[in-house]
C-alpha cells in the first residue's frame, strides 16, 4: 500500500492549488460544515460538504474525504471516495466496506459524510475535497471541519423497582435522575415514556425540552390539562413524574429518557447523546368495587360575564350494566340532579343553566364563586350501593369598567400621506376585542378585529421552477414540524418568534440549492368566549433569495476552508 505521506503529497495539487498565476478571481469554492463539532464516542457524526463554480453547474461532482489527526498533523489519511472503492487506508477501509462509514450524494454538487459510531481515534481535522473535473485549477477545492470526540458523561437512572403494581385510580409517583459532566455548554431534555404491549413503539407521557417547555404526549393531553399528570424538576438533576389517577390503559413498560444537546458554530442545536433508565413493568389492576369520579371546571378563575363549564365523568367496571345518579351542589345547596332513570331535575335558580351530565353557567357573576361538588351514586334495584364525590373551587372576579381613549397625531393629511390613530384601552385584565369604524354617513363602516388573544400558524414554502414545497411549519401551539426536508439537512434549519410578532426562518450554511422564492404563510386564530379556536383568513408574503458563488483572489498556496455563510429571512405580521 502507498505510504500515507507520499499519497498526501501527490494529492496536494488536487486540493485546490492554482495552475499558475493569471488574472481574474477564483471560480470554484468548496464549503464544509463549520467546526469545531463536539460529538460523543459511540454516536453518529454527520458532515455536509458542497462545491460551486464549475463551468458545468449541473454536472455531478465527485468528492473525497481525508483526516489529519492531532498526533500527526502533517499526514493526511484517506477515508472514502465517491469514485474509488479502494481509496481508504487500512485503518478505515474495513469500516467503509461494512458501510459503517458512508459518503452519500445529496445533489450533484453536495454530499453528506457519515460515521455511524464514532471512535476516540476519529478525532481530528476532516478534509472534504471536490475532485477537479476541468482542464485547469481555479479556486478552492477542499474545506476542513474539526471534530472533537468526547466521552459519554450523560447519566440517567430511576430508583423504581422492575415491577410495579397499582390499582385503577391510584396515584403513581416516579423519579428520574439525569445529569452530565460534559465540559462544553450543553442542555438536557427529558421525557417519560410508556410502551404498551399492543403498540410497536413507546409513546411519551410528558416531556420537558431543552428550553424547559413542558409538553404532554399523544393521548395524555386531556389529563395534563386537568392537572392529573405533572412533571416537576427538583434540584439540579431530579425529575418527578406524577400521575394522579391511573387508568387501565396506562399498563405497560414505563421509563425515563434524557437527551443532551449542544449548539454547533452555526447556532443550530444538535442531540449528541441520549440514554434511558431501566424500564419498569407497570400493572394496573382493575378495581371492580370502586367508583372513580372526576370533576373538571373550565376555567377555575374567570371574570364576570364569562362562561363557566363544569363537567363530571365516571369510571367504573361494567359501566353499561349499572345505574347512576349525578347531583351537582354548591356550598351544600343542590343545583341539579340526574336520576338513575335519566330524568333531570334542576333547582329554580339554575333551571335554564343545566345540561345532561354538564352544568354550564353562561354569564357568571361574583356570586357564582365557591366550591362545586359532583356526587355520583351507584344504584342496584332501589338501593344505593356506592357513592363518591369530587369538588372544584371556582373564583369569579368583578369585571369593572373599561375606558377607551382615541387620539390622532395629525388631523390634516394630504393624499398619499400617513394617518395614525391610537386607541388606548384601560380597565380589567381580560381579553378585549377592539373594532375600528369609520363613519361617513348615517352608518359606520368597520375597518379592523385585532385581538390580544391571537395565535398564529406559520408555514414557510420554497418555490423553485414552479415547484412549491413546504420546508418548516409551526402550528398555533408553536409545535414545529419539517416537511420536504431530508433528516440530515434539518440541523441547518430553525425558526423562532420575536416581538412584533416576527417569525424568523434561519438556514445555516447556504447552498446553491437554497435559492428560490421563499413564501411566508400566516394563519391567525382567535379564541371565542367558549374556548373554541376560530381560523381567520390566510395571509402570505414572498421574497426571492439569490445565492451567489463566493470568490477568492488567486493564490499558489493551498486554500483553506471559509466560514460557511448563513442566510436569514423574516416574516413580520402587521
Amino acid at each position: 500500500m502507498t505510504d500515507p505521506l507520499s499519497c498526501s503529497t501527490q494529492l496536494t495539487s488536487a486540493s485546490g492549488v492554482l495552475s499558475g498565476p493569471h488574472s481574474g478571481e477564483a471560480r470554484v469554492l468548496t464549503e464544509a460544515q463549520a467546526g469545531p463539532l463536539y460529538r460523543v464516542v459511540g454516536y453518529p457524526l454527520f458532515i455536509s460538504c458542497n462545491v460551486s463554480g464549475f463551468a458545468n453547474a449541473d454536472a455531478k461532482q465527485e468528492f473525497e474525504y481525508r483526516i489529519t489527526k492531532p498526533a500527526n498533523p502533517n499526514i493526511e489519511i484517506n477515508i472514502i471516495s465517491t469514485t474509488d472503492q479502494t481509496f481508504g487506508y487500512a485503518m478505515y477501509s474495513q469500516r467503509v466496506r461494512k458501510k459503517e462509514i458512508t459518503l452519500t450524494n445529496m445533489s450533484s454538487t453536495s454530499v453528506i459524510f457519515k460515521i455511524d459510531s464514532l471512535q476516540k481515534s476519529d478525532e481530528g481535522e476532516f478534509d472534504c475535497t471536490a475532485i477537479n473535473s476541468e482542464d485547469r485549477f481555479d479556486g478552492t477545492y477542499s474545506a476542513k471541519t474539526t471534530v472533537k470526540v468526547i466521552d459519554n458523561s450523560l447519566s440517567v437512572s430511576s430508583p423504581a423497582s422492575a415491577s410495579l403494581s397499582y390499582n385503577e385510580g391510584d396515584a403513581l409517583t416516579l423519579t428520574c435522575q439525569a445529569s452530565s459532566n460534559t465540559v462544553q455548554h450543553t442542555h438536557l431534555s427529558l421525557a417519560w415514556y410508556l410502551h404498551k404491549d399492543s403498540e410497536d413503539e413507546a409513546q411519551p407521557i410528558i416531556s420537558v425540552n431543552r428550553d424547559f417547555t413542558l409538553s404532554p404526549g399523544r393521548g395524555f393531553e386531556e389529563r395534563y390539562q386537568a392537572g392529573l399528570i405533572r412533571l416537576d424538576k427538583i434540584g439540579e438533576a431530579t425529575y418527578k413524574l406524577k400521575m394522579a389517577q391511573l387508568e387501565l390503559s396506562d399498563q405497560g413498560r414505563i421509563y425515563c429518557q434524557a437527551q443532551e444537546w449542544i449548539q454547533d458554530p452555526d447556532r443550530s442545536w444538535y442531540s449528541i447523546v441520549q440514554k434511558a433508565a431501566e424500564k419498569s413493568t407497570l400493572t394496573v389492576v382493575p378495581d371492580t368495587s370502586s367508583l372513580v369520579v372526576r370533576i373538571l371546571a373550565q376555567p377555575t378563575t374567570l371574570q364576570e360575564g364569562q362562561e363557566l363549564s363544569l363537567s363530571c365523568t365516571i369510571d367504573a367496571q361494567n359501566l353499561r350494566e349499572k345505574f347512576f345518579s349525578v347531583a351537582w351542589l354548591k356550598e351544600s345547596v343542590e343545583l341539579a340532579r340526574i336520576g338513575p332513570s335519566g330524568i333531570v331535575s334542576v333547582g329554580p335558580e339554575y333551571s335554564v343553566r343545566a345540561k345532561e351530565g354538564e352544568l354550564r353557567l353562561d354569564e357568571v357573576t361574583p356570586s357564582d364563586s365557591g366550591v362545586y361538588q359532583c356526587t355520583v351514586s351507584e344504584w342496584k334495584i332501589n338501593s344505593k350501593t356506592n357513592s363518591q364525590s369530587q369538588t372544584a373551587a371556582v373564583t369569579v372576579t368583578p369585571a369593572g369598567k373599561i375606558c377607551l381613549r382615541l387620539s390622532v397625531r395629525n388631523n390634516m393629511v394630504t393624499v398619499g400621506g400617513n394617518l395614525e390613530l391610537m386607541c388606548r384601552v384601560k380597565g380589567p385584565r381580560v381579553p378585549i376585542t377592539v373594532t375600528w369604524s369609520l363613519q361617513r354617513g348615517s352608518s359606520p363602516d368597520n375597518i379592523l378585529n385585532p385581538s390580544a388573544s391571537s395565535r398564529y400558524a406559520v408555514t414557510w414554502h420554497l418555490q423553485q421552477k414552479a415547484e412549491n414545497k413546504t420546508i418548516i411549519s409551526s402550528n398555533r401551539d408553536a409545535l414545529i414540524t419539517f416537511e420536504h426536508v431530508e433528516p440530515s439537512q434539518r440541523q441547518r434549519i430553525n425558526m423562532k418568534r420575536s416581538e412584533g410578532p416576527s417569525f424568523e426562518l434561519n438556514i445555516g450554511q447556504a447552498q446553491m440549492s437554497d435559492r428560490g422564492t421563499y413564501i411566508c404563510e400566516v394563519v391567525e386564530w382567535l379564541q371565542d368566549p367558549r374556548g373554541d379556536w376560530i381560523q381567520l383568513s390566510t395571509v402570505s408574503k414572498s421574497t426571492t433569495l439569490t445565492v451567489i458563488d463566493k470568490v477568492l483572489k488567486p493564490t499558489i498556496k493551498k486554500a483553506v476552508g471559509l466560514t460557511p455563510s448563513q442566510q436569514m429571512t423574516s416574516c413580520f405580521i402587521n
